[in-house]
């Protein structure tokens, strides 16, 4: 999985669709769930760090982007 492709000449649609057909599984909502519930239904207590909280935002950040690429997947788990 180290394989690096050269996505310069795609576009923004061509990304999208990867997207969509990546998650377009039984396997790629079992992954959108567990990444959501890793990140989006994850609650930090008071005792949290600033760096935690950043860390996690950045997390949410990141599952959120896939979901919007991946909107058809991420509508019908909630």
């Amino acid at each position: 999985m180290t394989e690096s492709y050269d996505i310069s000449g795609l576009s923004e649609e061509e990304i999208k669709i990867a997207f969509m057909k990546c998650f377009d599984s039984r396997e790629g909502r079992i992954v959108l769930s567990f990444l959501k519930r890793m990140t989006m239904e994850r609650f930090m207590g008071p005792e949290v760090s600033d760096a935690g909280l950043r860390h996690l935002e950045g997390q949410r950040y990141l599952v959120g982007y896939i979901c919007a690429q991946a909107k058809k997947q991420c509508v019908t788990m909630n």
